[in-house]
């Protein structure tokens, strides 16, 4: 009869090769196509249970074919909530109900597709948010060019002779798209040359330069300050440091002379005042001019005392001697930012619910059916920097409907982040029809990955609990705006964190070319670069993560599996088969295959004593009596914490040293050595002497 030794050799010297073999085998290569080509349609726990095959073959592949029958319990496993601690897979001491649940999302199988995730809303209100601390810089540069150069083009001719100066006009006026727009034609507009009934836009482009070329420098200096105003508001710089500036400015050059009822009247100053107190919306001039003209007024209206308050002091401020100025002024500094911040919050709110009734890319990109703009469409691509009047919508259309992780999409071939940003926030498919979002790590492999980062740190303080939450939440943000393998390779902290939670050697030390060919290896492949990788623990990474072979990142349509998954159950399936044909012939390579593959993820000698198969191979190897399992399970783990070192089984050439000493032990304990010339080689039962005194 073949040793253990040898056979576990016969399997092991060529493992590739092996389940390559194995592979081809009739019976499983039907199982496997079965599984592969079916599993993507199982949207619920129930589909699953009821398709025997499937479930069958899902269950072998994870070490529990003997509870096959128990579908009440593995029913309870599925449903698990493992982001819970509590939850029945949780609670459970056997890891291989929660290494089975982990392998299956339903909760996303089942849900609709939707435009955005909650994840996705979220980092675009934010950059909207935020959108101003970058463009308010951009926008005050053109204003200070717009500034200079009027200085120096006082006609209409020479205004239009600059095509900068035009296109700020045009957005100033609220112009869609100046490209569309010559400059002769804005000469002519201008002028007063076109004739009929001027558009909308154009008649605000009218009336915004009226006073733009006149002989008064006070004339023309007021026209140019409100032409930067609008200019401010319309591309969503109103709300900027140096539009407050601008506005400080226009106010202590107008007030002087301006009457209440003027100073209501006018939009710009009534904005201003309102502001100064406190005011975070507008009120009808009629109203402003009654409440600022009668204390009367204010005590009989149906304000509130806050908001009566509020105009008292207005009225105060303005007639003192010198017109309140200053006081006006610190109110409309002091009060500028929650204003900006209510006008954020009504614009985000809008959005917010325009965005809930998308569902196609024509919806998003519609206009609104009494203003005819595209106000979502604008919001959307200015929290991406992108400045709605330069792009035109066949272009929009063209990236929304590109995939961001695919090197050879339109929109990666465009170079250009913010694009790559936009397509990335939503979920439409080639034709503009939502689909499920395009994870580059499934949420159960999120939950999974901050685990096992968690239990690299042995016996955490709280200084380090601390530090592991703070790493965790950063991840967790981090990997939910990545959408493209170069994007997760370039944030190498995110990076970091996936190799040390799947323990990858020296994996800090990887290029980033070592990377992508990893994280883009065919798993299918036994012979693929990851599989094939002396760290059997770098193919574990590569699967926790949804890129293709070329790079991209799988379509989220894989129903309650995903593709990396799917190949780990392939490949669990495969390994299954092999230790379970090995112990047709010898039990003890069946021992020695099963924890080959199983002790690199044991880090503690609980882990070992958990595991009955793992545990007779640990005491074989060691020489330790069976009668160690009567004894307390902590003296047990102190015992096999002396003579293990978990650091050897991370690495190959260590392991593969323990489970040959277990099986040549294993053959001395079950096998007549006396009978065997081999076994008379390693020594008698006594274990002295021979061979095995070399492990």
């Amino acid at each position: 009869m073949i040793s253990t030794l040898l056979n576990y050799r016969l399997y092991t010297n060529d493992m590739a090769r092996t389940l390559e073999r194995l592979e081809t085998q009739s019976q499983i290569e039907r199982a496997r196509s079965y599984y592969d080509e079916n599993i993507g349609k199982v949207g619920s726990v129930d589909e699953l249970l009821d398709d025997y095959k499937l479930y069958s073959y899902a269950m072998k592949a994870y070490g529990l074919e003997d509870q096959i029958p128990a579908k009440g319990l593995m029913r309870k496993v599925l449903e698990s909530d493992l982001t819970d601690a509590g939850s029945f897979a949780n609670k459970l001491v056997d890891k291989r109900y929660r290494e089975f649940a982990s392998a299956f999302s339903f909760a996303s199988a089942s849900a609709a597709p939707a435009v955005q995730s909650t994840s996705q809303r979220e980092r675009l209100t934010e950059a909207y948010g935020e959108r101003v601390d970058r463009s308010g810089p951009l926008a005050a540069a053109e204003a200070a060019y717009t500034r200079t150069a009027m200085a120096a083009a006082p006609s209409v001719d020479a205004f239009v002779a600059d095509r900068r100066l035009v296109n700020f006009a045009l957005k100033a006026a609220g112009v869609a798209d100046p490209t569309l727009y010559g400059s002769d034609y804005v000469g002519d507009v201008l002028k007063g040359a076109v004739t009929g009934t001027l558009s909308a836009d154009f008649a605000t482009l009218k009336t915004l330069t009226n006073d733009l070329f006149s002989a008064d420098v006070a004339t023309r200096d007021k026209a140019l300050s409100t032409l930067i105003y609008s200019y401010n508001n319309e591309t969503g710089n109103g709300s900027s440091p140096q539009a407050l500036e601008e506005n400080a400015a226009d106010f202590k050059a107008r007030l002087p002379g301006m009457t209440t009822d003027q100073m209501a009247d006018d939009a710009r100053m009534r904005t201003f005042l309102l502001t100064s107190v406190g005011f975070q919306f507008d009120y009808l001039p009629e109203r402003v001019k009654v409440y600022l003209g009668s204390e009367a007024a204010i005590a009989g209206s149906d304000l509130s005392d806050v908001d009566k308050q509020r105009f008292r002091t207005l009225r105060s401020w303005l007639g003192s001697a010198n017109g309140g100025v200053a006081d006006i002024e610190a109110g409309y500094r002091a009060n500028f930012r929650n204003k900006a911040e209510s006008d954020d919050r009504l614009a985000t709110n809008s959005y917010l619910v325009a965005i809930a009734k998308v569902k196609t890319v024509s919806d998003l990109m519609a206009g609104d059916s009494v203003s005819g703009r595209r106000t979502t469409l604008s919001f959307v691509l200015r929290s991406f920097d992108i400045d709605p009047d330069t792009v035109s919508l066949s272009q929009i259309r063209a990236v929304l409907t590109s995939d961001p992780s695919d090197p050879g999409s339109y929109v990666s071939k465009l170079k250009d982040e913010r694009f790559s940003r936009l397509a990335g926030a939503f979920n439409f498919d080639a034709d503009g029809r939502l689909r499920p979002e395009r994870l580059v790590q499934s949420t159960t492999q999120q939950t999974k990955t901050g685990s096992l980062y968690a239990a690299t740190f042995k016996d955490p303080n709280e200084a380090q609990k601390a530090i592991i939450k703070a790493d965790t939440q950063n991840y967790l943000e981090a990997i939910a705006g990545t959408y493209s393998l170069d994007g997760f390779l370039a944030d190498r902290k995110t990076v970091n964190y996936a190799l040390r939670a799947y323990g990858v050697e020296k994996g800090a030390d990887m290029s980033t070319d070592t990377l992508r060919r990893i994280l883009s290896s065919d798993l299918s492949d036994p012979a693929s670069f990851a599989n094939a990788h002396a760290d059997k623990a770098v193919a574990k990474f590569a699967a926790a993560f949804r890129f293709e072979p070329d790079g991209s990142v799988a379509d989220g349509n894989g129903g309650a599996q995903d593709g990396a998954s799917r190949l780990a159950t392939d490949r669990l399936y495969l390994l299954q088969t092999l230790e379970g044909q090995a112990g047709e012939v010898s039990e003890g390579t069946r021992l020695a295959l099963y924890f080959l593959r199983k002790a690199p993820d044991a880090t503690t000698s609980y882990a070992i004593l958990a595991d009955k198969a793992l545990f007779q191979v640990a005491r074989t190897a060691l020489g330790l009596p069976e009668g160690m399992t009567s004894m307390d399970i902590e003296k047990q783990a102190a015992i096999l914490d002396k003579r293990l070192n978990f650091d050897d089984f991370k690495d190959p050439e260590s392991l593969d040293r323990f489970v040959a000493r277990f099986a040549a032990m294993y053959d001395l304990a079950n096998t007549d050595a006396s009978s065997s010339p081999i076994l008379q080689l390693f020594g008698t039962s006594g274990g002295t002497g021979g061979i095995l005194s070399l492990f």
